[in-house]
């Protein structure tokens, strides 16, 4: 097996869960919600949901649900009405901080 190969594994690794820097999300925490665990990385306007439990086929309207509300929790800001956006894995949304 190739050295350069297993000197990727543990740098690809430590990538999970994180915002792209290019995103601006510089703060990040960690919240459960509606049964489902999330990585939060966050700004004071943007926020990104990474679901990071197992689950086997979840609902979306479920996880969406639970992405905002891990989100609140871990940002202190309110999630714009009609802002989430994303999948069962990220749900990206904007974010209120003047109000909660």
């Amino acid at each position: 097996m190739d050295i350069r190969f297993l000197l990727l594994v543990p740098i690809s690794l430590t990538a999970c869960n994180m915002a792209h820097p290019l995103d601006g999300l510089d703060r990040s925490g960690t919240a459960s919600a509606g049964g489902h665990d999330f990585r939060v990385n966050y700004n004071l306007e943007t926020a990104q949901a990474t679901r990071t439990n197992p689950t086997w086929r979840p609902e979306l309207a479920e996880v969406m649900l639970a992405a905002m509300q891990a989100t609140e929790e871990v940002t202190g800001c309110a999630v714009k009405p009609g802002t989430a956006l994303g999948d069962i894995a990220l749900v990206n949304m904007s974010l209120d901080c003047r109000v909660k």
